[in-house]
């Protein structure tokens, strides 16, 4: 009798314990991956000769989030921190009828976007929740150009790298799709201080993008 007392409690210990250490490391976390596109307002670099205008204006963009896990029901508030990577690649050829040439330019710019901020986020219902999120960011820039001319005369071309400081705000809708896995999508505004030397709209560009988003818990 006394052996399997002891063996109850030893039982009964192990279990506890194990239950603990399942506690300790449940998931606090959750990281989510975005795809989708971003609009800039008036983002138009002009070429190195000043011949051709590049409109970089849309482009794709991916990238993650992490952020706190959010409680599962009623409202709840957190933190965030996102990166996003966008880029564009773009080929364009004029014929110019005073020279009676062509003038061909390629281009590509690559954008990087860091944030971070607090967010709330509201359950609707068990398999739904929807939030929002804002804070500051940091953006920086890498672009190329290059033309060519048909008439064999030499070549030019620019780069020039970029960076500025802003802020951003998103939103969102996702439906549980599996235990611990949301689906949906969002949409997020951005503003950044960033100055172009080449960008005809001046110094500051903002945009709002678009994007397919799942996330999971860590």
């Amino acid at each position: 009798m006394k052996k399997t007392m002891c063996a109850m409690m030893l039982g009964l210990l192990i279990s506890a314990v194990a239950n603990g250490q399942y506690e300790e490391e449940e998931s606090n976390f959750t990281i989510q991956a975005l795809l989708g596109g971003v609009r800039y307002d008036g983002l138009e670099f002009t070429g190195p000769g000043g011949s051709n205008t590049t409109d970089m204006a849309s482009l794709p963009q991916l990238g993650g989030a992490w952020s706190t896990k959010p409680e599962n029901e009623g409202l709840s508030f957190g933190l965030e921190c996102t990166f996003l990577l966008g880029f564009k690649f773009d080929d364009v050829t004029t014929y110019t009828g005073a020279s009676s040439i062509y003038v061909t330019s390629s281009s590509s710019l690559w954008l990087i976007d860091f944030s971070g901020g607090g967010f709330a986020n509201l359950m609707l219902g068990n398999k739904v929740w929807a939030y929002a999120a804002a804070g500051p960011l940091v953006m920086l820039s890498f672009y190329d150009s290059d033309e060519q001319y048909s008439d064999g005369s030499p070549g030019t071309s620019q780069s020039e790298t970029a960076y500025g400081f802003g802020a951003y705000a998103r939103t969102g809708l996702e439906f549980e799709v599996h235990n611990g896995g949301y689906l949906g999508a969002g949409v997020r505004w951005n503003w950044s201080n960033i100055d172009f030397d080449v960008v005809d709209s001046g110094s500051n560009v903002s945009g709002i993008a678009g994007f397919l988003t799942y996330t999971a818990n860590l």
